[in-house]
C-alpha cells in the first residue's frame, strides 16, 4: 500500500446540548445530568494514500464537514485515532479565520505569523495570494465590506498558498464565479500532478468525477460507500431519487427500486426508479434507423426511447444525458428544459421520444443515459450508461457541450413506426446543391475528409474510410461525383465505394485510375428530400508511407473527391 497522508480509525464525534444555559453550567460543576447527545459522526475509517484525490458526497447534515474540521484540527474526535502526515491547508467555512474589521492583506499577514512563517517568507506568500485572487484594491479593504465571492477568492488562495502536503475544500468553493470556480479547478489539477493530497467534499457531482480519483458517500455520520467516483455517484442519485419519492406530495408516488447491470451483456447499465412508467426500449441510431455503435465525429444521430405508462401522467419528463468514460456529464437535455410538451398519458399508452443531434465530441468512448421522470424530479425509470458509444475523430475534445437538439414527442399508434429523418433540414438548412470541396465546404462535410488541398485542375479533398456530405436538392434527381485515386495498387485492386442517399444505397464505384471522372447517378424522386445526406464508404484505405517508406505521410486515403453535386 501507498505510504498514508491521512489515516482515521475508528473516528466518532459526539455534540452535548442542553436544554438551557444554567442547565450547561450545572452540568460543568458536575451537578446536571440532563444533557442530550447528537452524533454527528459514528465509527469512520478512512485511510487515504499520498497524492489521492478523494471526492466526499452526502446529503445535508451527513457529518461531511464535521468530518473535514476533524481532519484539519479544529474539531477534535470524541474518540478513534487520526493520524494526519504533512502540512494542511483548507478552506472550511466562508471567511473563516478572517478579522472582518481586517483588511484581506492584514489578514493574510495574520494567518502567515499563526502558520509560523518568518517575516521575510510573509510577503512572498502575499504577493503569491494577491496574484492568485486577483482582488486588486479590494485586498486593502476590510473583509466585513467583501461579497461571498470575494470571500472565496481570498480564502482558496491563502489555502493554496503555503503548497501544502493536504489540501481540505468544503462545499464553499461552489459560491465563487464561473471564471474563478475555472481558475481554481486548474489549480488543483497542478496540486494533484504536484502529488498533493486532496479531500473535496462537494454536491457537485461533475466536478467530483472530474478531478477525483475516488469518493465516499456518508449519511447520517456514517460511510456507506468508498470506490470509483462513477460508482459512488450512481449510488448518491439513486438515495436523491429515493428521499424525492418520500417527500413527494404526490400520492402515487412509489418506492425507488434498484435494477443492477442485465445479465449477458456487456453495457454496465444500472436502473433505477418506481417504474410507473418504464422504458422498454432505447437506442442510438443513425440516419437510416440502423443502429450505431461507432461513428465519426460530426455524425447525425437520433437518440431514442419508447416509454410504457402503467399509470396515467401529465407531461412526463423525457431526458438523455451523455457522459465520457470518465463519467463526466458532457451533455444533457431534457423535455422540460427545452420547453416541449410532452402530453398526457393513460395507462397502457406509449410514448416514442427522439433526441436528434450531430455529436460534436472529440475521440473517446461515451455512455448514454436515458430517464423518463416529473417536472418535480419523481423518478418513474432512469437507465444509466444504458447505451456504449465509441466517437471517432481527428480532434481530440474534452469538457461541456452544448449540442445543437431537435426534440420530437409523439404517441404511437401502430406497432411499426418508419423511421424518416428530417435532421439534416434542421441542421443544414443552408446547404448548397454543389460541394466544391474548398474550405466554404467545412460545414456540410462529416466524417473522414482530410483538408483541401488544391492542384492546377482545382481543389479536391481526400476521403478515408467514409464521410458525409449534405446538400440541397437541385432542380433535377441527378447526384453527380467527381474522383479518383492515387493508390498504387488500385489497378489490381480496386477501392470500391459505397455510396447512399438519405440511408438509402444507390449504388458502387470500382475506383482504380488517377485520372477525374464525372459518375452519375439517377434518384429515385421518392429518396430525395429539401437537404440530403449522401454517405461515402470506401472498402478499403491506403497510406502513401506504405508504399514510399521515406515518405512522413501516414494519412488514411482511400479515393480523392472534386466535386459533389445535386443536379
Amino acid at each position: 500500500m501507498s505510504e498514508l497522508a491521512i489515516e482515521a480509525v475508528a473516528l466518532r464525534k459526539v455534540y452535548r446540548y442542553y436544554p438551557s444555559p444554567w442547565r450547561r453550567l450545572r452540568s460543568l460543576l458536575g451537578g446536571d445530568a440532563s444533557a442530550r447527545e447528537f452524533v454527528a459522526l459514528d465509527n469512520v475509517t478512512l485511510r487515504v494514500p499520498k497524492g489521492t484525490t478523494l471526492g466526499i458526497l452526502g446529503p445535508n447534515g451527513a457529518g461531511k464537514s464535521t468530518l473535514l474540521k476533524i481532519l484539519a484540527g479544529i474539531v477534535e474526535q470524541t474518540s478513534g485515532t487520526l493520524v494526519v502526515r504533512g502540512a494542511v491547508g483548507s478552506i472550511l467555512e466562508l471567511g473563516a479565520g478572517f478579522h472582518p474589521e481586517f483588511s484581506g492583506r492584514e489578514n493574510l499577514a495574520l494567518n502567515a505569523a499563526l502558520l509560523g512563517f518568518p517575516p521575510e517568507r510573509t510577503q512572498e506568500l502575499i504577493a503569491r495570494v494577491e496574484e492568485f485572487c486577483e482582488l486588486g484594491a479590494y485586498l486593502d479593504l476590510p473583509v466585513k465590506t467583501y461579497s461571498s465571492g470575494m470571500f472565496v477568492r481570498l480564502a482558496f488562495s491563502a489555502a493554496i498558498a503555503i503548497d501544502p502536503d493536504i489540501l481540505l475544500v468544503d462545499e464553499a468553493l461552489a459560491v465563487g464565479d464561473a471564471v474563478f470556480a475555472h481558475k481554481c479547478i486548474g489549480r488543483v489539477q497542478r496540486l494533484r500532478e504536484r502529488g498533493c493530497t486532496i479531500i473535496f467534499v462537494t454536491h457537485d457531482t461533475a466536478t467530483l468525477t472530474q478531478i477525483c480519483d475516488r469518493a465516499v458517500l456518508i449519511a447520517q455520520g456514517n460511510i456507506v460507500a468508498d470506490g470509483l467516483p462513477r460508482e459512488v455517484v450512481d449510488l448518491y442519485l439513486i438515495r436523491v431519487a429515493e428521499q424525492l419519492a418520500r417527500n413527494s406530495s404526490d400520492s402515487k408516488a412509489a418506492t425507488i427500486h434498484v435494477v443492477g447491470a442485465r445479465e449477458n451483456t456487456a453495457l454496465p447499465e444500472k436502473r433505477f426508479g418506481n417504474f410507473q412508467a418504464e422504458i422498454v426500449e432505447c437506442s442510438v441510431e443513425g440516419a437510416d434507423g440502423r443502429s450505431l455503435e461507432r461513428f465519426p465525429s460530426g455524425t447525425p444521430v437520433r437518440l431514442r426511447m419508447r416509454v410504457l405508462f402503467h399509470r396515467r401522467v401529465e407531461n412526463p419528463v423525457f431526458g438523455v444525458m451523455i457522459k465520457n468514460r470518465n463519467g463526466v456529464e458532457v451533455f444533457g437535455t431534457n423535455t422540460h428544459l427545452r420547453a416541449v410538451k410532452s402530453g398526457t398519458y393513460e395507462a397502457g399508452e406509449r410514448a416514442e421520444t427522439c433526441f436528434d443531434m450531430p455529436v460534436m465530441l472529440g475521440a473517446g468512448t461515451y455512455s448514454i443515459s436515458y430517464a423518463v421522470h416529473t417536472a418535480d424530479g419523481q423518478f418513474f425509470d432512469y437507465r444509466v450508461d444504458a447505451r456504449l458509444v465509441e466517437v471517432l475523430g481527428v480532434d481530440e475534445a474534452i469538457g461541456v457541450v452544448n449540442l445543437p437538439v431537435a426534440v420530437t414527442v409523439s404517441k404511437i399508434h401502430d406497432e411499426e413506426t418508419r423511421f424518416v429523418s428530417d435532421l439534416a433540414a434542421h441542421l443544414f438548412p443552408d446547404a448548397p446543391a454543389v460541394l466544391d470541396m474548398t474550405e466554404r465546404c467545412d460545414r456540410f462535410l462529416a466524417g473522414e475528409w482530410h483538408a483541401p488541398e488544391s492542384d492546377e485542375i482545382g481543389a479536391y479533398r481526400w476521403l478515408a474510410r467514409e464521410g458525409l456530405a449534405f446538400l440541397s436538392r437541385g432542380t433535377g434527381s441527378v447526384l453527380e461525383i467527381e474522383l479518383e485515386t492515387h493508390a498504387p495498387d488500385a489497378d489490381t485492386r480496386p477501392i470500391v465505394v459505397a455510396l447512399y442517399v438519405n440511408g438509402v444505397s444507390v449504388g458502387e464505384l470500382a475506383v482504380s485510375t488517377s485520372c477525374a471522372r464525372v459518375h452519375r447517378f439517377e434518384l429515385l424522386p421518392e429518396i430525395i428530400r429539401a437537404i440530403n445526406t449522401i454517405t461515402f464508404s470506401a472498402s478499403r484505405v491506403w497510406s502513401p508511407s506504405q508504399f514510399a517508406p521515406a515518405s512522413h505521410d501516414s494519412r488514411q486515403l482511400s479515393v480523392l473527391v472534386r466535386r459533389i453535386a445535386m443536379l
